[in-house]
């Protein structure tokens, strides 16, 4: 199985990266991003599939207190459509999808 990241959820990484370089320094960053790493490796495995997101066909996995993956699969494809701020407008994420 392998995954892909979209255009969204790319441009959701380099802000979630900025923000922590700038605030928090290089130890947080690479904490988040192996976060993101052993996520991933949790969605791969298939073992267990996360709460839907609101009424789509997308799946939710709480990444951190402040950052859901929000993903599906599509055969042997796992696809990483967002990664959301949790305090940004739940209608704005929920929109973002469409």
């Amino acid at each position: 199985m392998r995954y892909e990241i979209s255009g969204k959820a790319q441009q959701d990484l380099l802000s979630i990266e900025e923000y922590l370089l700038e605030e928090w320094g290089i130890d947080i960053l690479v904490d988040f991003f192996e976060k993101f790493q052993n996520a991933i490796n949790i969605l791969l495995d298939k073992k267990v599939i996360f709460q839907k997101y609101e009424d789509t066909h997308f799946h939710q996995f709480l990444l951190t207190k402040h950052n859901t993956i929000i993903y599906n699969y599509k055969n042997d494809v796992l696809y990483i459509h967002r990664i959301l701020q949790n305090f940004q407008d739940p209608y704005d994420n929920y929109e973002s999808l469409k």
